[in-house]
């Protein structure tokens, strides 16, 4: 029972981080941000981009963390102490410029990828 009001309080506050717009209420099709999607924020100009583009990331990294932390699953991420959101940021777009196939599938998936990659402990 705690593990479903953690995960439900997780999904939460996940969603309570990026302002929605009107294209963002539509039903997932299986995922609801594509790694291309969430690349396309990271490498625009604009900085509210860049400040989704970081936020997502933050919040795939949390969700991956917790799951480690949990024993749910194999990939256990340790990021450096003092890391900045943009190093983070620029581990997983090197990741998808070497992998370009996977921006097809989910952002989450290709950030926690990134993250086991480069920073497994």
């Amino acid at each position: 029972m705690i593990r479903k009001i953690t995960l439900s309080f997780a999904a939460f506050a996940m969603m309570a981080i990026a302002p929605v717009s009107a294209q963002d209420t539509t039903p997932s099709s299986g995922v609801f941000k594509t790694g291309q999607q969430v690349y396309d924020l990271c490498v625009s100009s604009n900085t509210a981009d860049l400040d989704n583009c970081d936020y997502f990331i933050m919040g795939a990294h949390d969700m991956v963390k917790f799951f480690g932390d949990t024993d749910m699953i194999d990939n256990k991420i340790c990021l450096p102490e003092g890391i900045k959101a943009i190093a983070v940021r620029n581990v997983v777009l090197a990741y998808w410029r070497a992998k370009i196939v996977r921006l097809k599938y989910s952002a989450v998936s290709g950030i926690s990828n990134a993250l086991a990659e480069k920073y497994g402990c």
